[in-house]
């Protein structure tokens, strides 16, 4: 008797690890499939997102042909002269008033008043290392960064201001 209840726990444990066995074993090839057709990557995972900072407005990035494209706005409460935009790569220190001229920053002619929003184009930004570089054109390629103001009002003139922050694959 003993032979026999020994008999059916050890059949008993055998299909059930043949039953997991074999469920264990369809997981493992549907996660090596995703992973070869790169879903778990890290570039498959960005997004693209301009994310404002109170009293701005950033947003419809988009970054083609090396060209990098976003509408970016301010709601402060007092009208932006000779203003100036500038894109700076992510782990780049904030930049000086030096950075913004030539074609490192994108002149807006007329300013920008409050509740107005422009077109911001630019086809190179201030990378991690403080070069000024151009913009991926690969597709797929992601770049990371903010947006930054220099502009004076008619009460302050010279003012440094991060309007957000983006992300942005090359399409």
């Amino acid at each position: 008797m003993k032979n026999a209840v020994r008999t059916r726990k050890a059949q008993s444990a055998m299909e059930y690890l043949m039953t997991y066995g074999w469920a264990i074993l369809i997981i493992a090839v549907v996660l090596g499939a995703l992973f070869s057709l790169g879903v778990f990557s890290s570039g498959a995972l960005l997004g693209t997102s301009c994310i404002a900072l109170s009293g701005y407005l950033c947003s419809n990035p988009v970054l083609h042909s090396g060209s990098f494209t976003a509408t970016i706005g301010q709601a402060t409460g007092s009208s932006w002269t000779s203003a100036y935009l500038l894109f700076v790569g992510y782990g780049s220190s904030a930049p000086t008033s030096a950075d913004f001229v030539g074609t490192n920053g994108m002149s807006v002619s007329g300013g920008i008043s409050s509740g107005q929003s422009v077109t911001f184009t630019a086809g190179n930004y201030i990378s991690s290392t403080g070069a000024v570089t151009a913009l991926p054109t690969t597709i797929g390629t992601a770049v990371s960064g903010s947006i930054w103001a220099y502009y004076s009002t008619s009460s302050a003139s010279n003012l440094i201001t991060q309007i957000g922050t983006v992300t942005v694959k090359a399409s």
